[in-house]
């Protein structure tokens, strides 16, 4: 008798239970909630494009804006519901599935036979602690987020389970992660360890399960050409461009030339073919989780790839965790026992230390919004502003904002209302003296970054002057 889907999840838990024995899970997840935890500190907090497509907008006009720019109608399905309920419940499930995704990344990587459990639990910690895509708070972005984690899901899925209900569920999983196309190229991950998985084992249902992995990228494409294809004014957003292509194509190559060549030249570590072949795919998977970004223009060059003030390009970098971890991973491995537990204890504590600074400028972002709308509301009874004026807004606090992001236009226009401050227009796009007759507001701060963390008081005021 065929088991119920509810006996085959209890089955899949009980196993991950056991491959999970002996992985410092207490640790990863404080350090992980040290790292990620300040988003649930204020989870009702609005940012970005959260302003322009979910404030004050109906229900379903998120998933309108999503379908129209190619991308399937499920998109934000979810996400509507869920805003409905109360912002909240965005953060906290971001939250609770980027650590998810850790854990089926882990049973993944216990399937890998030449993966030692030290080197896995390198990995993982390094995986769930890398300073990468602080944009995950933005609750527009939570589509991101679930794709994140059902592509991870999907590929737990197809390695680990045996049944033809398994697959068939993490076929679905797949084609529903499809939604950020980014992950079809990083697609190539799972089908590949796939295919090596059934050349070992010798399944008979090798050809059949590899063939219908292989045709869903080609599915998902031919239903969106017909179903959901862009709108007209968003067909450039899906854009190929040669160039980028190409840079990424020259990093990959440059990179992989550079490490084998410094393993090659040491004799020391001549020796250690695995921790080799750990650090050049770390790198390939890297460059590869890269090249969709670089292929549509989201990264123009190499600097914004490390780029510190990288507002909310923090999104185009979601897929690189895995490859940097898996570098970190086999780099650890080339050192003796002492240098290598300093090795890791040191990357790991800077991944911390920055995803503190990082996310404490979030918390300090979402403390500002608020500071900001009480001084729109104060500036009312100045005599520069009135229904005629054209507001210039100049922002000399970008310490206080996540990743030293800009407002835009939306939130700064929803912030006006929200005061009830009428003017005829505000802007942070242009400078005083492309608007004559126009009105600077210059937003500056008494305190300090880490006097404002412990007080929570940034302390802002308006400087407003005639353009």
């Amino acid at each position: 008798m065929p088991k119920s889907p509810f006996n085959l999840a209890l089955n899949q838990l009980k196993r991950m239970q056991i491959a999970s024995k002996g992985f410092p899970w207490l640790l990863a997840m404080s350090l992980y909630s040290v790292s990620w935890g300040w988003s649930l500190l204020r989870p009702n907090t609005l940012y970005w494009d959260d302003w322009a497509f979910i404030y004050g907008q109906p229900k379903n006009y998120l998933n309108e804006i999503f379908v129209d720019t190619g991308l399937p109608p499920w998109r934000a399905i979810i996400d509507q519901e869920l805003i409905a309920i109360g912002y909240w419940t965005i953060p906290v499930l971001t939250f609770i599935m980027f650590f998810a995704t850790g854990i089926f990344l882990y049973q993944i990587l216990c399937s890998v036979k030449k993966i030692t459990d030290s080197q896995r639990k390198i990995i993982l910690l390094a995986f769930l602690l890398v300073p990468i895509n602080n944009s995950r708070i933005a609750l527009v972005l939570f589509g991101y987020s679930t794709s994140y984690f059902l592509f991870f899901l999907s590929w737990y899925l197809l390695i680990i389970g045996k049944k033809n209900v398994t697959f068939i569920m993490s076929v679905i999983l797949f084609f529903w992660s499809f939604m950020t196309h980014s992950f079809v190229f990083f697609y190539v991950l799972p089908v590949g360890h796939f295919f090596l998985e059934q050349v070992i084992q010798k399944r008979k249902i090798f050809a059949t399960r590899v063939l219908i992995l292989l045709s869903l990228p080609f599915i998902y494409f031919f239903l969106r050409s017909q179903f959901w294809a862009p709108t007209p004014e968003w067909v450039g957003y899906h854009r190929f461009i040669p160039v980028g292509a190409f840079r990424c194509v020259v990093l990959t190559v440059i990179g992989l030339i550079i490490i084998f060549s410094t393993f090659k030249m040491n004799k020391k570590y001549q020796s250690n073919k695995q921790a080799t072949v750990l650090t050049l795919s770390g790198w390939l998977i890297f460059c590869l989780g890269l090249f969709p970004y670089f292929a549509n223009g989201r990264i123009p060059d190499y600097l914004t790839i490390i780029a510190f003030r990288s507002d909310w390009g923090g999104r185009h970098l979601m897929l690189t965790p895995l490859g940097i971890s898996l570098m970190i991973g086999g780099v650890a491995e080339f050192f003796n026992n002492r240098i290598k537990a300093f090795f890791i204890a040191s990357t790991l504590s800077i991944c911390v230390i920055v995803n503190l600074f990082f996310s404490s400028q979030f918390f300090l972002d979402s403390l500002k919004k608020d500071e900001l709308t009480n001084l729109f509301e104060a500036a009312k009874s100045s005599s520069e502003l009135n229904e005629k004026s054209l507001i210039v807004f100049v922002d000399e606090t970008k310490i206080f904002n996540g990743r030293f992001s800009t407002y835009r236009d939306p939130e700064l226009r929803a912030k006006l209302e929200i005061a009830d401050l009428k003017v005829a227009s505000i802007t942070g796009k242009v400078v005083c003296d492309e608007v004559p007759g126009g009105v600077e507001m210059r937003i500056k701060t008494k305190k300090n970054y880490v006097s404002a963390l412990i007080s929570r008081d940034l302390e802002l005021y308006f400087e407003i002057t005639k353009c």
